[in-house]
């Protein structure tokens, strides 16, 4: 299937959940990120700030507060004609503040941007479609396979967030997208490495 009309379907159905459905199926997700292995192991987790119909991730970044993680969330950047994305950290969930298309994002302090070094750092990554393998349709904007092009090997672990029905058996992707590690759904921790 046409991966643009692949992504308006699924997100179509996304959309269409009930606020109560998209609260207990988060929770039911949140359980198992924060029970895993690869996030109790990360000493710095790179999460997004939940917009919409996405998996809320309000309480997975409470629980690693909780735990003394380093916690960062992704603002866009734009420098002319392309825009970016960079992490910068945050030290509570008041940090954020609505940045592009309202998605609530950080400010960008220097200080506290997101340098790769060390190896105990997990990426938290939303997406509109996945396979078993881990491939990944996004919104079309390309921003997390820009920011991860040669930072791979920077993370321990790239963990991607969706409810069962974003999982298909099998998605169109191209040699350049990044995949994820593991997709942790409602039902399901598939691992993709």
């Amino acid at each position: 299937m046409d991966k643009i009309i692949l992504r308006k379907n699924v997100l179509k159905t996304r959309d269409e959940l009930l606020r109560e459905d998209q609260l207990s199926l988060s929770y039911e997700i949140m359980e198992k990120t924060v029970g895993h292995y690869e996030f109790m192991q990360a000493e710095e987790v790179l999460l997004y700030a939940s917009y919409k119909s996405e998996v809320i991730t309000d309480g997975i970044m409470e629980y690693a507060f909780m735990l003394g993680k380093k916690v960062y969330c992704p603002k866009v950047i734009t420098n002319g004609v392309q825009s970016e994305m960079e992490f910068f950290q945050i030290l509570s969930k008041e940090d954020l503040k609505e940045g592009y298309k309202g998605i609530k994002e950080p400010e960008t302090i220097q200080d506290r941007k997101f340098i790769p070094f060390l190896k105990k750092a997990i990426l938290i990554m939303p997406g509109a479609v996945f396979d078993k393998c881990g491939h990944r349709i996004g919104y079309g904007k390309g921003f997390y396979d820009r920011f991860l092009h040669g930072k791979e090997d920077s993370f321990q672990c790239k963990i991607a967030l969706a409810y069962d029905f974003q999982v298909q058996e099998e998605i169109p992707y191209e040699s350049h997208d990044v995949c994820a590690d593991i997709i942790i759904t409602e039902k399901d921790i598939i691992d993709c490495m």
